[in-house]
């Protein structure tokens, strides 16, 4: 049997690499760290030790990898072992934790196909119509306000989202509320006590909608039609073959609120990318069959996500000539993998008539996103509107002076400024 080779050795501490010049433009370092090797040991943003992974084919490889492990939270002896800096900490609620994000293995399976089940592609083209028509809604609203300059993102991106996802899971009027606020929050800029203020209070606010569609239905006897929602679709699910019990339905209320939320989102960024190549926007505007192409590569060149992760190892895991240890925690980069030159021609190049369309942006094998064809089919809905009411619209700034916000996991924009005629 041949010995595995040694681990890489640990820089103690690792050197700080999510810095203010990362966050604007990330991929120098991100180039600079695949030449490096296949995984390095940075210090993560909230800080502990994390070993970034950014070549293509070993993403892929750690993404299904056996000893490569999604709930983190099992082992809170890591966190503790690996933190830095006890300031930086952040601890999200226990009660959305329970969820098929968080989840291995069969656990992972079971949380999966409930959902999976209630969001079949049959269900997606009926709601096709619904969503083109609350898009329509928006797009009047930016009419009215005039030609700019506004914020896409804030004015048309997230408002879209908060409707589309609402109407999916079948939430009322009175049971919206500031999910921008939350989220922005819990993902991007919360402070340790904030972070656990805000996913307690989103944790009551699943489990009060969980509540009621329960109370709701036993109160009668038939199923929920589909034009409930996607709640009452898993709540209904509990006398099925995958039940959720309370807790992991409202965890999974919580997850697929943040996957909805994910296509204001991946619509900016790809806004941004088309509006910063105007001869890529002209010829989709040209020829709308692009426009599938289009989408994707847009989620390769600059998709809503930054890395996935943390995820840590519970066995010794080879990627190229690194070993990382047992008991380290992973992120794995896909933005770094989205411009490796060894799987794409030129990676840096925005190209919408790219074919090779086998980016990780929506997932991979078993942890592909449960909701991708929702995503997509508002992608193709607010794209194709834009284009079709906007044709003079363009940005408002340089785009070196847009920004993007402080994460380590998610690439979302500070703001879209935008004139649209």
């Amino acid at each position: 049997m041949t010995a595995s080779p040694p681990a890489t050795p640990l820089l103690a501490p690792p050197p700080a690499f999510f810095t203010p010049e990362f966050f604007h433009d990330p991929h120098p370092r991100f180039d600079a760290l695949r030449a490096r090797g296949p995984a390095t040991a940075v210090t993560g943003f909230s800080g502990h030790r994390i070993w970034v992974v950014p070549g293509y084919e070993d993403v892929r490889t750690a993404l299904t990898h056996p000893g490569v492990r999604k709930d983190e939270w099992r082992r809170p002896e890591l966190r503790e072992r690996h933190q830095i800096d006890p300031e930086r900490r952040r601890d999200v609620n226990v009660r959305i934790r329970n969820n098929m994000i968080n989840s291995d293995g069969p656990e992972h399976q079971r949380l999966r196909q409930a959902t999976q089940q209630a969001l079949s592609p049959a269900r997606t083209e009926l709601l096709r119509p619904r969503l083109a028509e609350l898009t329509d809604r928006r797009l009047d609203a930016l009419c009215a306000a005039g030609p700019g300059p506004l914020d896409l993102r804030a004015d048309f991106t997230y408002p879209c989202a908060i409707d589309a996802i609402a109407h999916v899971l079948g939430l009322g009027q009175e049971e919206r509320t500031d999910f921008r606020t939350w989220f922005d929050i819990l993902m991007i800029q919360g402070s340790s006590q904030s972070v656990r203020d805000v996913s307690a209070t989103i944790a009551d606010y699943a489990e009060a909608v969980v509540d009621r569609r329960i109370a709701q239905q036993d109160a009668r006897s038939p199923a929920p039609s589909d034009s409930e929602g996607l709640i009452s679709t898993l709540v209904a699910g509990r006398a099925g073959p995958c039940p959720l019990n309370r807790h992991e339905l409202a965890s999974t209320v919580f997850l697929l609120l943040i996957a909805g939320m994910e296509s204001a989102n991946a619509l900016a960024n790809g806004m941004l990318a088309l509006l910063s190549h105007p001869e890529q926007l002209a010829a989709l505007r040209a020829d709308r069959s692009l426009l599938p192409g289009a989408i994707e590569e847009t989620l390769r060149y600059d998709g809503s996500f930054r890395a996935v992760g943390p995820r840590y190892t519970d066995q010794p895991v080879r990627l190229g000539e690194t070993t990382v240890p047992e008991g380290e925690f992973l992120l794995l980069a896909l933005q770094a993998a989205h411009r490796d030159p060894r799987r794409y021609p030129d990676p840096h190049r925005f190209d919408i008539t790219r074919t090779d369309h086998q980016h990780l942006g929506m997932g991979h094998a078993a942890h592909r996103c449960v909701g991708s064809k929702v995503g997509h089919a508002q992608l193709e809905i607010g794209y194709g509107k834009l284009l079709d009411r906007f044709p003079d619209m363009r940005l408002a700034v340089p785009a070196e002076d847009i920004r993007h916000r402080p994460s380590m996991t998610m690439n979302w924009l500070e703001s879209l400024p935008v004139t649209l005629w």
